[in-house]
């Protein structure tokens, strides 16, 4: 089958000017402004019946959750993903990035593929599942809107600190991925390193220590890390790169400090505390060479991967639903999701939502409105498998 030979006519009639709108309220991060996404999202749910809790962090950012309820104990499933979104890029865009203009069966926005458009697909799916009665499903079915993911899953990391959700023994999460299923994703191990100097006068450089010599001397040395093979044929092997590097303040005077930052993708399994123990290694190693030479390591963001069993419930039955589409293999990603936030708070997680993956962070994002319509479908056909009296 086809994106749109899955029941498009079944869609909610207002689900494409919701999307719209919701494309339209500008969440980029940093600030996020969720909280307005937020209220956006609770008065809808309260138009179809359904109460919501909004979790406010701060003056801009909140979670969102809502919970239906079977008529029978049973398993719990989390339908989640992000409000905010990445900034709109300095190149120009066709359309206004907040105008959700439609045009050629697809709309135009930022977040529109990551992921307003998966984001509200989970939301009709859910509040579908309210019309049906109770005694025909068991279990719990939670909507779950989070903060700050494109900053390091902030608001899932928040969500599951503060128990904002309960345990659960699977959760569906809605980025991109052309409505196919991704099962596994690499984890992120973000590192900033500074290097100490002394200041001194540009024409006299002997007088102090030039922190970006350090530096430089340290990258050249970073660049022999080996961090192994990947753990799953799913997944690439695990890299680094050195993504900023920045030092000085004037041209005419020795800079006293450098930093640069280093982008880890690590696999599942991948013990980040040995990979930043070996790095710690090669500093104090070139510091004990040269008495000049000092540094400081830190990381400003550490998630894990994830890798989900391919036998558990959950895999099976989007399996099942996808399998009417003719595209249930299961794959995996190379970018980290807020699964690495909620994977030691549950059980099973699958990334699955409508979006090209290549429309993510790109000048003229759009989303098909046919892929949209049909990932309300699906997630409504997974849910009633899920959730059934079986």
């Amino acid at each position: 089958m086809k994106n749109n030979d899955l029941a498009v006519a079944e869609a909610p009639c207002d689900a494409l000017s919701f999307l719209q709108q919701v494309v339209g309220c500008n969440t980029v991060s940093p600030p996020g402004n969720e909280i307005v996404l937020a209220r956006i999202i609770e008065a809808r749910l309260a138009e179809a019946g359904i109460p919501a809790r909004i979790f406010q962090q701060n003056e801009h950012q909140a979670n969102l959750v809502a919970t239906l309820k079977g008529g029978a104990p049973g398993p719990r499933l989390v339908l989640s993903g992000h409000l905010d979104t990445v900034p709109i890029g300095d190149a120009a865009w066709k359309h206004d990035p907040f105008s959700a203009t439609v045009e050629d069966g697809r709309v135009y926005g930022r977040g529109t593929a990551d992921m307003k458009g998966g984001l509200l697909a989970l939301l009709y799916a859910f509040m579908q599942q309210k019309d049906i009665a109770p005694d025909r499903w068991r279990g719990e079915l939670v909507f779950a809107a989070t903060y700050a993911e494109e900053v390091g899953a902030l608001g899932a990391a928040t969500m599951v600190r503060e128990r904002q959700i309960p345990e659960f023994d699977a959760m569906i999460i809605a980025e991109p991925t052309s409505n196919g299923l991704v099962i596994a994703h690499k984890g992120v191990l973000w590192l900033r390193v500074t290097s100490f100097g002394r200041t001194a006068h540009g024409s006299m450089p002997a007088a102090g220590t030039n922190a970006v010599d350090k530096l430089h001397l340290f990258y050249e040395r970073l660049k022999s890390l080996e961090l192994g093979v990947s753990t799953t044929p799913l997944l690439s092997d695990p890299t680094f790169a050195v993504t900023t590097f920045n030092g000085g303040s004037n041209t005419n005077v020795i800079p006293d400090l450098c930093r640069m930052t280093i982008d880890i993708r690590t696999v599942p399994g991948q013990d980040h505390r040995a990979i930043v123990a070996r790095i710690e290694a090669m500093a104090a190693a070139l510091a004990a060479e040269d008495p000049d030479a000092r540094f400081a390591i830190e990381s400003t963001l550490d998630l894990p991967g994830l890798l989900t069993d391919e036998t558990s419930r959950i895999v099976a039955d989007c399996r099942s639903v996808l399998a009417e589409r003719g595209a249930d293999a299961v794959r995996g990603a190379q970018y980290f999701t807020d699964a690495s936030a909620f994977a030691a708070h549950g059980g099973d997680i699958v990334i699955l939502g409508p979006g090209e993956p290549e429309q993510a962070h790109q000048t003229d994002e759009h989303l098909a409105i046919d892929a949209y319509f049909g990932a309300i479908e699906i997630y409504r056909r997974i849910i009633g498998r899920f959730l059934s009296k079986r």
